[in-house]
């Protein structure tokens, strides 16, 4: 089983982000995300066996709670990869508590057995995979504010046209 840990977002960052997301269209082509899949990954596991599912939401929850309510707001667009086969996100800004909730979900995985990858937290939400970036100006990200209090591991199954993200367990900050 495929999992991940992530926050869900508050309905005005949903909001902006289908807004930006539509503006894209006029402008990038490529794959674009679904908004019902709109989401800040806080720690990716990969293939994990499904024994261990409960060690996984035990990590997470020990994680969570210390942490209360985050106060987001979306940022600038940017990208990975190459510019003519790029990922596009938006990203999320959420200072030090929002760093910080990342570091203790990814150090109580770890204590608990789980490989994570070493790369630095950068908090995004993807709106395009295979962006053709290499034609013209982005438009303006729509901006918003919000506050996030659910952290939630999820699994990823990517066997259809579109992947499934299914809440395994939802975890709530404060």
């Amino acid at each position: 089983m495929r999992l991940f840990v992530a926050l869900e977002l508050p309905e005005e960052l949903l909001e902006a982000l289908s807004e930006t997301s539509a503006a894209l269209r006029d402008s990038v082509r490529g794959r674009y995300v679904a908004p019902d899949r709109f989401h800040v990954t806080l720690a990716f596991l990969g293939e994990v066996a499904g024994t261990r599912v409960g060690s996984a939401s035990s990590a997470v929850a020990q994680a969570c709670a210390g942490h209360g309510p985050l106060p987001v707001a979306l940022g600038e667009l940017g990208s990975f990869g190459r510019r003519n086969s790029a990922v596009l996100w938006q990203g999320v800004e959420g200072g030090e508590l929002l760093d910080a909730l990342a570091r203790d979900v990814r150090a109580s995985l770890k204590d608990a057995g789980f490989s994570l990858d070493d790369k630095s937290f950068l908090p995004h939400v993807t709106l395009m995979r295979a962006a053709d970036l290499t034609k013209g100006a982005l438009p303006m990200p729509a901006l918003a504010r919000g506050v996030v209090d659910t952290v939630t591991l999820f699994s990823s199954d990517l066997s259809g046209a579109h992947p499934v993200y299914t809440p395994l367990e939802r975890f709530f900050l404060g």
